[in-house]
């Protein structure tokens, strides 16, 4: 072979060799030129918030304190000052008194005098107050007032002195109470119809007075 053949599948052989370089190396370059994908990260989770009314709960309302129902009280007049002195000295006594009968006795005598005197203004003031206050007091009174007197009931002036008096001033319905009261503590004004008789009457007087008659 001729040294020019030689020279020839020489530079094929280094063309050959070069080519294939260059192209493993582009490919290389090429491998190391694009980004590796990162994953995909997957979205956090979102936390459900809960409302509120929720997560707070509203507190219970608290319960309102009961109101014990008021009792009723004897009406409020001129002050022991304005009374008669006989009235007065007597109502004192009564306050410092404990014997229930006592009371009785001291609560009749105030209440006849007053229902007496009852067109002077002072007195008929006092009148209903001590009438009241009275009949407030009898629930106690009563037991010994029976046991007194034989196991039966005395006629109680205080009732119908003070129905009589509430009728005077068109006071129907609370006179028509007064008669009650005396019903349910087995009392009896002496008269023939008795306090249902006496209801009987301030109800015709209550209907007559209504109509405008």
């Amino acid at each position: 072979m001729s040294a020019g053949f030689f020279l020839i599948v020489v530079i094929v052989v280094v063309i050959v060799v070069w080519t294939l370089k260059k192209g493993s190396g582009t490919k290389a370059s090429d491998a190391t030129a694009e980004p590796l994908e990162k994953p995909e990260q997957e979205p956090a989770p979102e936390l459900e918030q809960k409302s509120n009314s929720e997560s707070e709960p509203e507190p219970e309302p608290k319960p309102e304190p009961k109101q014990e129902p008021e009792q009723e009280k004897a009406p409020q007049v001129a002050s022991l000052t304005e009374w008669p002195e006989e009235i007065a000295e007597r109502v004192q006594s009564l306050a410092a008194e404990q014997d229930a009968l006592t009371r009785h006795r001291i609560f009749t005598q105030l209440t006849e005098l007053t229902y007496k005197n009852r067109k002077q203004p002072l007195m008929r003031d006092a009148c209903k107050t001590l009438s009241a206050q009275h009949i407030e007091a009898f629930a106690d009174i009563v037991e010994p007032l029976k046991d007194s007197n034989g196991g039966k009931l005395p006629q109680v002036m205080t009732f119908q002195n003070y129905a009589n008096l509430l009728l005077e001033d068109q006071q129907f319905d609370e006179a028509v109470s007064v008669c009650e009261k005396a019903l349910e503590f087995g009392l009896d004004d002496k008269t023939q119809t008795g306090f249902n008789g006496r209801i009987e009457r301030i109800r015709a007087k209550q209907q007559k007075a209504n109509s405008g008659a």
